[in-house]
């Protein structure tokens, strides 16, 4: 099938000069709209070089009088709009190092090829994707291939910068006593849980390590029947070195979201283990532990076997206590053959164990009843963890499990980052057309936001208003 094609011509008035922007063909088809996105894309590119070689210049009137000037040299990077090649000017300082003041005021290294933007869609997409198909789906959204390799080598920046940002703020608030904004939101009731999720090293000195996961929440809100929502939810998982780093980790968290002053009474989660129990020790709220209803029915079906019996147990036990269904079972064991006996007697010192966190928090008569019953973290587990980073053949190295765990944890901030102007403009509402007569070229005279917003005072934001409004009148 033959398409035809209206080849035009895109110009732009800038800083008092026309600036050929390219040649774009639109399809007369219903891929119109594809054309005109793939054109604009490489008008962007012309344009952020027209930009980018301007501020240079501009910065050339700013550095030091016994700086040697040493040309223009090329640079080329993958942004958001594509593959560009600019020049800009190196020079020697009196020690003799190499300076760029475009690169020093833009924050990009010496060998950095991938803007920011850039990175931080690896970074989103790689959370949600393989990294095949990260790479396919950011090679189509910037108009350049990208490798999975490349794609990976992103992610895993992004990531450990990520970590590295959380690390150090941990060791400001833990070790030197920095002040935090305490979180606004009042919850007299804070939930809980936590559980770990082993996954496959390689390259390593262990073959496994865990991945811990913990959530924060008030409540639960009905959203259809049978289904409900975790409210003011706050997810953390990391791999950390300790109990007590995770501890801590938690306990930014809380306080970092929530107003604790106004939590009277704290509901634990977990399956159990010691670690599990102490993740929100050091919140020093009132608090009761629930032992995870997933893991008491799976472990009393594993030991019991798939009998209508045990669910009825496993029910009794969290209204009525251990004692209403011990005899009950140890009458079951005593029957076993020696196997399962050895399972039944584990099973059952598992209840012992944990037998304070048995009862519903409902059922406890020191509490007031209306709490909500717990066991979401299995769900959050999935989401975070096993979908991204277990499967069959996969293994991590150490650094890339903490880089993946660190992009997912930031997954929203990411996101924001990299396609939060996309996200707007499909949410905005449809302009209406008005029809004109003439068109005075009104489209080439609107504002910049970034140089009359927060932006306004950066270095960059005030070469680029001189150079356009060279009048000094905005």
């Amino acid at each position: 099938m033959s398409v035809k094609t209206d080849k035009v011509i895109i110009t732009a008035d800038y800083a008092g000069r026309k600036i050929n922007l390219g040649r774009v063909e639109v399809a007369k088809n219903e891929r119109m709209d594809e054309s005109i996105y793939q054109g604009m894309q490489r008008c962007g590119q012309k344009l952020l070089i027209e930009m980018l070689e301007a501020v240079d210049k501009r910065l050339q009137q700013t550095v030091a009088r016994e700086w040697e000037n040493r040309g223009r040299k090329k640079r080329q990077m993958i942004t958001s709009n594509g593959w560009i090649l600019f020049k800009r000017r190196v020079y020697k300082d009196r020690e003799g190092h190499w300076r760029r003041p475009l690169d020093e005021m833009l924050g990009v290294k010496s060998k950095q090829h991938y803007t920011l933007s850039v990175k931080e869609k690896a970074g989103y997409l790689v959370s949600e994707l393989a990294y095949r198909k990260a790479g396919s789906v950011l090679g189509w959204l910037i108009g350049t291939d990208i490798s999975h390799t490349t794609t990976g080598r992103l992610m895993q920046e992004v990531g450990q910068s990520l970590e590295a940002e959380e690390d150090e703020q941990r060791e400001r608030v833990f070790e030197q006593g920095e002040d935090l904004e305490p979180g606004k939101q009042t919850a007299e009731v804070l939930y809980g849980e936590s559980d770990g999720v082993w996954i496959s090293l390689q390259g390593e000195e262990r073959r496994k390590t865990e991945v811990r996961v913990g959530i924060l929440y008030t409540g639960k809100k009905v959203i259809a029947e049978g289904r409900k929502r975790l409210e003011n939810k706050v997810v953390v998982t990391k791999i950390v070195k300790n109990s007590q780093e995770w501890q801590e980790t938690m306990l930014k968290t809380a306080y970092e979201n929530f107003d604790l002053d106004s939590t009277t009474q704290m509901i634990i989660g977990g399956d159990g283990g010691k670690w599990v129990r102490q993740s929100f020790d050091l919140l020093g709220l009132s608090s009761e532990f629930v032992l995870d209803r997933f893991h008491l029915y799976r472990d009393a079906r594993r030991a019991y076997g798939f009998i209508a019996q045990t669910d009825t147990w496993i029910h009794q036990i969290t209204q009525d206590g251990l004692d209403a269904v011990l005899p009950d079972m140890l009458q079951a064991l005593s029957k076993a053959p020696q196997a399962k006996a050895k399972k039944m007697r584990q099973f059952i010192q598992y209840l012992v164990n944990n037998r304070d966190g048995l009862l519903d928090p409902d059922c406890r008569v020191h509490l007031q009843p209306g709490f909500h019953r717990l066991g979401a973290i299995e769900g959050n587990v999935d989401k975070l963890v096993v979908k991204r980073l277990k499967g069959r053949g996969r293994s991590w190295s150490l650094v890339g499990a903490k880089a993946m765990l660190a992009v997912c944890r930031h997954q929203n901030k990411l996101k924001q980052g990299a396609f939060q102007p996309f996200e707007k403009h499909l949410a905005a509402k449809p302009l209406k057309v008005e029809n004109k007569k003439h068109d005075n070229g009104d489209w080439l005279q609107a504002g910049v936001p970034s140089l009359h917003s927060a932006h306004k005072n950066r270095p960059w934001a005030r070469i680029l208003r001189e150079r356009i409004h060279p009048s000094g009148v905005l």
